[in-house]
């Protein structure tokens, strides 16, 4: 992303939220904001970092498998570069990153990164289009009394063309023969290729989908918990059937297809605040607490994504760039391999 688009995109998402903080009263929501509850937002940031680990455990399971050892903390320091990113770009394409990181700081091989990657998120795209949609579902025909909520069902749409778009770039030789003009391009020659090389090593995906199942189940639990806990500490509690944290299985993924839908804000930004707020003041929530819940979401996630900033720039920079001879473009770093 270039940085006029960067700055665009910022701006459209700045203009978004200062509307929603004027409709739902500017007051009210620094009110919410300066009672907030240290503990359960630290408790809620705890989560959080334990949800990371348990997605570093996945990408760990899927490289061991293809013979590729790597500690612990150089395979979270690629994913939190890659969660950075994902916060920055439209439908959170960025987390591809970590992939990058993987190459590029580790050596892991390209193709092994991607695999590594795109496997445990078709899972959980699997669970988000699944728990989303039974939300949605429940939202339009047991709270709204309508099927009108055509916005939702975009999300649920950019969802599950990433999850097809995955799957045929793992699995379909004949989806990757559509590109093959491409194959003397500059850039994406070279990823045409690794593509290519990523199908050799597509059986482990399935091969290690029940651990990689269970894990998501875990990592889908952690994060609902972080998400109830960021709700407590600016005193939201859901009157929900069992308890109030099952809300949050489903309004998370709900509202995070808001961020998969392609459009010009950062990651979403603006648009799953405003939805938030909608479903959450469907639940009797006011709005400008729902308001400050949502951007608390948003700015701790943030917040804890911030130490990638330094793998991801080191990934970034140099990529695309040409070297050596006619049609040879690899990543480069001070003019050297």
């Amino acid at each position: 992303m270039d940085r006029a688009h960067f700055i665009a995109e910022l701006l459209i998402s700045i203009i978004i939220i200062g509307l929603l903080l004027h409709f739902a009263g500017f007051e009210d929501f620094i009110g919410y904001v300066e009672s907030i509850n240290l503990w359960w937002l630290a408790l809620s940031v705890v989560l959080l970092i334990f949800m990371y680990f348990g997605m570093v455990l996945r990408i760990r399971i899927m490289l061991a498998e293809m013979g590729v050892k790597l500690g612990w903390m150089d395979v979270f320091k690629a994913n939190l570069s890659g969660m950075l990113v994902a916060d920055l770009t439209p439908a959170r394409s960025g987390y591809i990153t970590t992939a990058l990181v993987l190459n590029k700081k580790y050596h892991v091989p390209s193709e092994k990164a991607m695999v590594s990657i795109l496997g445990p998120q078709m899972c959980d795209f699997i669970v988000k289009v699944g728990a989303g949609g039974v939300a949605l579902f429940y939202l339009l025909s047991e709270v709204l009394k309508t099927d009108s909520g055509w916005i939702m069902y975009l999300g649920v749409f950019g969802i599950s063309a990433m999850l097809a778009i995955m799957a045929l770039l793992l699995y379909s030789k004949k989806f990757l023969k559509l590109f093959c003009f491409m194959e003397g391009w500059p850039v994406m020659g070279e990823v045409l290729a690794m593509f290519h090389r990523m199908q050799k090593h597509s059986g482990v995906v399935i091969k290690k989908a029940p651990e990689i199942i269970g894990l998501q189940a875990v990592t889908w639990s952690l994060k609902a918990f972080s998400w109830w806990a960021a709700a407590e500490s600016v005193g939201i509690h859901i009157d929900f059937p069992i308890h109030g944290v099952l809300f949050f299985y489903f309004f998370q993924p709900l509202i995070t297809m808001l961020e998969f839908i392609p459009t010009p804000t950062l990651a979403g930004m603006g648009l799953s605040e405003t939805g938030g707020a909608l479903v959450l003041g469907l639940m009797g929530v006011p709005v400008a607490q729902a308001t400050a819940f949502m951007l608390v979401v948003r700015f701790k996630t943030f917040a804890v994504n911030i130490p990638g900033y330094k793998y991801a720039m080191d990934a970034l920079k140099g990529f695309g760039k040409k070297e050596g001879g006619a049609g040879k473009y690899r990543y480069v770093r001070g003019g050297k391999r």
